[in-house]
């Protein structure tokens, strides 16, 4: 191999190990490189990028086009750092930096210019999730706060009704007070709830088999599966690790994501559960950004999915689209994955067919 094609083997390399999206483009806009980076985030490939002009493969991305122009015409660097691009094979949006600088030739003439795009994806989640967590700090201390005054009264109204149900013989007012206690109970189940937020008990960690709970939640949903005709696919990883969590919080999580599907599906629709290593997941600390494995259990449904506006505030507290909802189940369920170091994230399934809940785990120890 020639030193030029050595030379030209490096760079390649160099390209396709940077995080960061690049595409390198001539004075005439024709693409010339089209790093793997930027083939994730675009979901086009080099291959069909490369010769190609800018325009021509980000035809909708007017923005972009425009800072590029003004690039090569004037020489000077352009960034945004709240930009969005659009992956062509799912239309998701990707919020995105960017930087457009100019490059010269060997005379100082401009010769084209290169773009650099960074997944703004994470850090935005991150963003949220400090914000979420803050407001349930907030609501966490006024929980804190109404938790004794509200129970105290609750206690005594519910037992003035146990009392008044015993002492009244007609069926129909005690079908009321029934209602009275069973109201009460909500209530005081909303409270413990939003206690649980404000003060979480210390978590027991162990190693403990995922699929275990998963089948245990299945057995438990077994009846209304049946009842309502829904396929249940199990695609699970048997070389799958175990996982380092709380069983019983982690339990309750499922439950929630379980059920929750369960109730969007229509009659004879399809649940599926997959278990698989996550080997790219993201962790950013102290400012540095490092990739883990961890464990992704993924439950999808064939129901309706969601609206954006829904979408956007699923963990949202008291937010239902159920009549009879809380709005804390997901609250609750995010914080605890949360507690884990670990990741819950919903969204519409790609094929359109229904939505799908990932929960991302931490792998035990002794893996």
């Amino acid at each position: 191999m020639s030193y030029e094609q050595n030379l030209k083997s490096y760079y390649e390399n160099i390209l396709a190990s940077v995080q960061d999206g690049i595409v390198v483009i001539s004075k005439e806009q024709i693409i010339t490189t089209f790093n793997p980076a930027i083939e994730e985030m675009s979901g086009i490939s080099s291959s069909h990028a490369i010769g190609k002009s800018l325009e021509s493969i980000f035809s909708g991305e007017s923005r972009l086009l425009e800072l590029t122009d003004k690039t090569i015409n004037s020489g000077i660097t352009f960034s945004d750092s709240d930009f969005q691009i659009i992956r062509r094979w799912d239309r998701r949006v990707f919020p995105i930096s960017l930087i457009i600088s100019p490059f010269s030739d060997e005379g100082g003439n401009i010769a084209g210019a290169i773009l650099v795009l960074r997944d703004m994806s994470r850090a935005k989640e991150l963003e949220e999730n400090l914000r979420k967590a803050d407001r349930l700090a907030s609501l966490g201390t006024l929980a804190a706060g109404m938790a004794h005054e509200i129970k105290n009264p609750l206690g005594g109204l519910r037992g003035a009704a146990q009392l008044l149900q015993e002492e009244i013989k007609s069926e129909k007012y005690r079908e009321y007070t029934g209602v009275i206690i069973k109201e009460t109970d909500r209530i005081n189940s909303i409270v413990e709830n939003l206690l649980n937020l404000s003060n979480p008990k210390p978590l027991k960690l162990k190693s403990v088999n995922i699929h275990k709970i998963l089948g245990d939640i299945l057995l438990l949903e077994e009846k209304i599966l049946k009842r309502m005709k829904i396929t249940v696919v199990r695609d699970f990883d048997p070389s799958l690790p175990s996982v380092y969590i709380d069983e019983g919080r982690i339990t309750q999580v499922f439950l929630n994501i379980v059920k929750n599907a369960v109730e969007a599906i229509k009659k004879g629709g399809e649940l599926t559960l997959t278990t698989k290593i996550f080997y790219d997941y993201i962790v950013i600390e102290e400012g540095a950004k490092s990739h883990t494995k961890m464990v992704l259990i993924e439950v999808r449904d064939t129901g309706k999915g969601f609206e954006d506006d829904v979408l956007s505030n699923l963990f949202t507290p008291f937010f239902s689209t159920k009549s009879k909802g809380t709005g804390l189940g997901l609250v609750i369920s995010h914080r605890i994955i949360e507690e884990h170091k670990g990741r819950i994230k919903i969204q519409n399934r790609t094929d359109r067919k229904g939505a799908s809940v990932q929960v991302f785990l931490p792998i035990a120890l002794n893996q």
